[in-house]
């Protein structure tokens, strides 16, 4: 963007902003509203912003809409505890709603059942509330009996097992490895 004047000929030519009735953004030159008159060109207005705010904002606004997609299916797990960061630490007394989720130290959980959070109902000692959702530090989580639709394993999950490790092969997983939907994974030499 250049600041532009009307020359005495019609031209317009470049000048510094203080004297500038217009501009000139890529390649169309535009009126600025409150200066002197030029006459054919649209009026515009400038606005003065602060870019590091609008970065801020922007990242903020993607971090939203991370938490969103994850809540609501669209982004794995494993890629959601990569930014575990992005998600709100869990707290009481707050109303949580099905589907959200908070982040426990470094853990994320997943709430399933509407509630209001209680000091002693924290996400690891109340499985009726809250499900592991991922833990970004262990690739290979210890497999716990899932209790409901809201926990089950899904396809592609890795666990451990019985000092073994296992892949889910189908979604909604509830079964325990070894007896139906895993698949034991084994180090290749």
């Amino acid at each position: 963007m250049n600041y532009i004047k009307q020359a005495e000929n019609g031209c317009y030519v470049l000048c510094p902003e203080r004297d500038a009735s217009g501009i000139v953004f890529e390649g169309t030159p535009y009126h600025l509203l409150g200066r002197n008159e030029m006459e054919g060109l649209e009026t515009v207005s400038l606005e003065v912003t602060d870019a590091g705010k609008e970065i801020t904002s922007t990242s903020t606004t993607g971090g939203i809409m991370f938490v969103t997609m994850a809540e609501a299916g669209t982004i794995d797990p494993v890629t959601a505890a990569e930014h575990a960061e992005l998600f709100a630490e869990w707290a009481y007394p707050i109303n949580y709603k099905t589907g959200q989720i908070r982040r426990f130290g470094e853990v994320l959980y997943k709430c399933v059942q509407d509630h209001t959070s209680q000091e002693d109902w924290t996400p690891p000692d109340s499985p009726s509330l809250w499900s592991l959702t991922a833990d970004p530090t262990e690739e290979w989580p210890e497999w716990i009996q899932p209790i409901g639709a809201h926990d089950a394993y899904p396809l592609g999950a890795k666990v451990s097992h019985n000092e073994k490790h296992w892949t889910s092969t189908v979604a909604n997983n509830v079964w325990e490895p070894g007896v139906y939907g895993w698949e034991e994974v084994t180090d290749e030499a």
